[in-house]
């Protein structure tokens, strides 16, 4: 009892304000007592770990890897908030502390709403994107009510406060010199939250590479903590992802050697004469010389890189001059001249296909092409970044790409490309036209845009809005003036999945009213047959204006339907669904009336593969080396890349946040092999970030 009373004594003595220092109203301060001392230096660091432990609890439920480190930057975060509210006057240290507590319980609630909604976690980046969260208000108030017990925890740290303050632990200044305790208690707790990420550092993508090197949104906030994130997220917006070492990345374990042509060895004239300077006798048999192979190149990089100063862009000529372009194969130019019907469709799944419900989509889903092995990953800014992706054929970095290459030189994307060539290119979404700014980016991807607000005005003001409309009021604007390139993104499948909350699930409600599944199921299978009238309609146009055959239509999602609850998501897929890599699995339509037979493609390909397999197939100029993904017609071996940096191949399933690689038909996986995939992976992702943050395509010749 002594020693604890001494430990009071001591802290109550040095945390006293001077006798100098005065309250507001200019009398000495009466003596602070050892308890109410101790609140003011550890209720900011209590409060931020508290938070950081249910929202783990909430999202992860449970403590994943990455908790110690975590919990240490939340002590580190705890006790820079409190050196804000220790030495100044009475009314700003209140209004210091008070602020402080409302923004870690606002942010932490944002973040747990916002993952709840879309599986992904919120960046302030996203209050710079042309949105309006208000238009989902009915979503917001479901999910606040679903999510009403992480909400009131959440609150706790701020209304617990306030209680204290009203019971006298109030907001007295304390001595200036008393500022040393809790910073150097917040260096203390960084060096211990670098200690114990460095000392991991040797795992695949560590929490030291991530915090270091290469910063991730959604597996950084599980290894390194909420706080870690929200420091990375302000960083970036104050200074930019320029900052990562392109040369270290792109060019360091790796070999780089300018990429040379295969000469083709001419088959000896003479059988068994292998130099071919034998005597020449008996009967000659024709032998043909292989036709030497055509690449899907356009620029000589290690030239470009000898004549480039700038730092970065030199290190990126320097990396595709050691990447060899893709062979020209047996689809190559196959669809040269037909028109392009390409859509991104929202929340498609496999779910919503249905032989007898579907007949469209089952029949498009089952012929033509069929890519047994697709998948779409879910990106950081779900729809935009899903289009982003399937555009351009690069990976997102970070939050925005889509509306970020606004202002860049996209060049090889199909509305630039079409256009060149004399096609007309036209976009539509049936929405708000300037969401996700898409009235600046898709203008700059080659496109006369419309949709709602700038000249598509459909018959039903509605929320989600029709798929079939927009088909209606748009095919007539286009179908009679061949060649023609249409992009859509289509908005009819969008949550929420309730009868009363989404119009064109009502709308379509009898179509699977008597069906066997929960109302949450029906009305996503609801809500998705707008989209099978829209393609139901289009292919009706195609073939009555005699066009059907040398029109091709691609669909690809955007990203799984997130806004159905798991539970749903299994009940309509009638098991369990792998939540790691199943989750994601997906159709690639690409179809045209005029293929005589299926073509089925078994390698494993996703979104990232359509710009390169589409642009082989028309037969457009590219270089095939300035694309994430490939021509999934090629040789090249597939690769699926989701953003957590875990990937598949046609040998093995990588999952990044568990460090497991799972065999895939019976393969023999080697280290090599798999280090070499996890470096290419890395590479594919810095890669991409380079092109878009550096406007690498305008340093390119015309």
């Amino acid at each position: 009892m002594e020693q604890k009373s001494k430990s009071l004594e001591e802290l109550q003595e040095f945390g006293q304000p001077s006798e100098k220092q005065d309250t507001e109203r200019g009398q000495k301060k009466e003596p602070l007592a050892g308890r109410e001392v101790l609140v003011r230096f550890c209720y900011f660091p209590a409060a931020c770990l508290f938070s950081e432990i249910v929202l783990r609890l909430c999202i992860y439920r449970g403590f994943p890897e990455g908790t110690t480190a975590a919990m240490l930057q939340a002590l580190a975060a705890g006790c820079v908030f409190t050196l804000l509210t220790l030495c100044f006057p009475v009314t700003l240290n209140r209004i210091f502390c008070y602020l402080g507590l409302t923004g870690i319980a606002l942010y932490a609630n944002i973040q747990l709403l916002y993952f709840t909604v879309f599986q992904r976690f919120f960046s302030f980046r996203l209050m710079s994107v042309g949105t309006d969260v208000f238009e989902f208000k009915q979503q917001i108030f479901s999910t606040m009510a679903a999510r009403w017990y992480g909400i009131l925890l959440l609150l706790v740290p701020l209304l617990f406060r306030i209680l204290l303050d009203a019971a006298g632990y109030g907001f007295q200044s304390l001595y200036k010199g008393t500022m040393l305790y809790p910073l150097g208690a917040t260096l203390l707790l960084k060096l211990c939250f670098l200690g114990v990420i460095f000392a991991g550092r040797s795992a695949a993508y560590s929490g030291w590479e991530l915090y270091v090197h290469d910063w991730e949104a959604t597996l950084g906030t599980q290894k390194l903590g909420f706080f870690t994130s929200a420091g990375m997220d302000i960083k970036e917006i104050l200074f930019g992802r320029e900052g990562d070492d392109l040369e270290e990345v792109l060019l360091t374990g790796r070999p780089v050697t300018p990429f040379v042509q295969e000469e083709v060895t001419p088959v000896p004239s003479v059988p068994g004469d292998e130099m071919g300077s034998g005597e020449i006798t008996g009967e000659i048999t024709p032998t043909a010389v292989p036709t030497p192979p055509v690449f899907h190149e356009l620029y000589d990089f290690a030239k470009l890189a000898e004549q480039e100063s700038n730092k970065e862009i030199k290190t990126l000529h320097t990396y595709f001059s050691g990447l060899s372009p893709e062979k020209e194969n047996e689809y190559t130019g196959k669809f040269a001249g037909y028109n392009l019907i390409l859509l991104t469709a929202e929340a498609f799944s496999p779910l919503a296909v249905d032989k007898e419900l579907t007949p469209t989509l089952y029949k498009l889903t089952h012929s033509g092409f069929v890519f047994e092995n697709f998948y779409t990953p879910l990106w950081y800014t779900s729809t935009s970044d899903g289009e982003y992706v399937a555009c351009t054929g690069l990976l997102p970095d970070g939050a925005n790409s889509m509306t970020r290459s606004a202002k860049n030189d996209m060049r090889f994307a199909f509305g630039n490309q079409f256009a060149a060539i004399g096609y007309q290119t036209l976009a539509y979404h049936n929405h708000k036209y300037s969401y996700y700014s898409r009235d600046k980016s898709h203008p700059n991807l080659g496109y006369t845009y419309k949709g709602i607000g700038n000249g598509l005005l459909l018959p039903s003001t509605c929320w989600p809005r029709s798929d079939l409309e927009m088909m209606e009021v748009t095919v007539p604007e286009y179908i009679d003036r061949e060649p023609f390139h249409i992009y859509y993104m289509t908005v009819s499948g969008h949550m929420e999945y309730t009868f009363t909350d989404n119009t064109m699930a009502n709308r379509n409600r009898g179509v699977v009213e008597d069906l066997p599944y929960s109302e949450p199921a029906k009305a996503y299978l609801a809500c998705n047959y707008e989209l099978e009238k829209a393609l139901t309609y289009l292919l009706e146009r195609l073939e009555a204006e005699g066009i059907a055959e040398h029109t091709v239509i691609a669909l690809s999602a955007d990203h799984y339907p997130y806004g159905l609850e798991k539970q749903y998501i299994d009940e309509l897929a009638g098991h369990e669904v792998e939540e790691n890599f199943e989750l994601y699995k997906n159709y690639f339509i690409l179809w045209s009336a005029g293929m005589e037979e299926k073509i089925t493609i078994e390698k494993y390909c996703s979104g990232l593969d359509i710009a390169p397999t589409l642009a082989n197939l028309f037969g457009l100029p590219y270089d095939s080396r300035l694309y994430a993904g490939s021509d999934i017609l090629s040789d090249q071996e597939g690769l699926v890349i989701f953003d957590n940096k875990s990937f598949i191949t046609d040998r093995v399933a990588y999952n990044a946040v568990t460090g497991t690689a799972t065999p895939l038909n019976g393969a023999t996986v080697t280290e090599e092999y798999l280090e070499g995939k996890k470096r290419e992976v890395k590479q594919k992702f810095a890669m991409s970030k380079g092109i878009l943050v550096n406007d690498y395509f305008s340093y390119l010749p015309k």
